[in-house]
């Protein structure tokens, strides 16, 4: 995907921090970041950027469908590129590690909601939260 092209092709203007934001993000693929994770990773290669702008880009990628992000209880939100299937996340509260829950862990955990309560599920936004294997 070429963040760059698809924020010129809808008419954006691509400015250097832009540039440095959609590189870092086409690099890490599906890695996860909160807006003050990938302000620090964009200082290593410009002082000119500040946190708004990173809020100012995610909320555009994610205007565009590119990107989407998940809540965690009393922390950041998380950000990462959009992909074919609903991600659900799961985050260590020790070190920060965050990690995809599978599809098929999510469906069984749907099929009980569905169950339980009568809804139909068509999106959540947040991440479950616990301690990792190593921080246990």
């Amino acid at each position: 995907m070429n963040l760059i092209k698809h924020l010129k092709e809808n008419g954006y203007r691509v400015t250097t921090s832009r540039e440095i934001i959609c590189n870092i993000l086409e690099q890490a693929g599906h890695e996860h970041f909160t807006a003050d994770s990938l302000f620090k990773l964009a200082r290593k290669y410009t002082d000119n950027i500040d946190l708004a702008t990173i809020y100012r880009t995610f909320e555009l990628l994610e205007e565009l469908n590119i990107i989407e992000h998940s809540h965690q209880a009393h922390s950041s939100g998380i950000y990462y590129l959009k992909s074919q299937q609903t991600n659900t996340h799961i985050a260590c509260e020790n070190c920060g590690k965050i990690d995809d829950i599978s599809q098929k862990t999510i469906n069984k955990v749907h099929e009980l909601i569905v169950k339980d309560t009568g809804y139909q599920i068509e999106k959540n936004h947040f991440v479950y939260a616990g301690k990792c294997k190593i921080c246990k």
